[in-house]
């Protein structure tokens, strides 16, 4: 593994730990950093997270106000991730809700759906 796979590696379970134990909201939800991609002058990080909804609120509605929370907290967690990494520059921290997982979901029933099909078929064949 090079260099700047290891350093999004560093980051992604930093963020992680960090969000876990130092930022106390009530809005934020139950989230998953996915990944972290750093830019090609490791200037900026985009961390990706997947989030699960709470109290019966719509997925959509809780990413909203986990993205808020986290983007509230970017100056808190940039500068602990500082403190923790020996680099000379510190990435800018931004947030985008990984869809992949949903979309996943989605290929996933597609595909029962078409295996649903097929044995129907080949059952009315007989």
């Amino acid at each position: 593994m090079n260099r700047p796979e290891r350093l999004e590696d560093q980051i992604q379970f930093l963020i992680s730990n960090l969000i876990q134990r130092e930022v106390r909201d009530p809005d934020l939800g139950f989230l998953t950093v996915t990944a972290v991609r750093l830019s090609s002058d490791k200037t900026q990080a985009k961390i990706y997270f997947t989030v699960l909804p709470m109290n019966g609120q719509p997925q959509e509605q809780q990413v909203a106000s986990t993205l808020s929370v986290l983007n509230k907290s970017k100056g808190l967690l940039r500068s602990r991730v500082a403190a923790r990494l020996t680099i000379r520059r510190v990435p800018e921290l931004y947030f985008i809700f990984d869809d992949s997982i949903n979309e996943g979901n989605k290929i996933e029933t597609l595909f029962t759906e078409i295996e649903k099909e097929r044995n129907t078929r080949s059952s009315n064949e007989d």
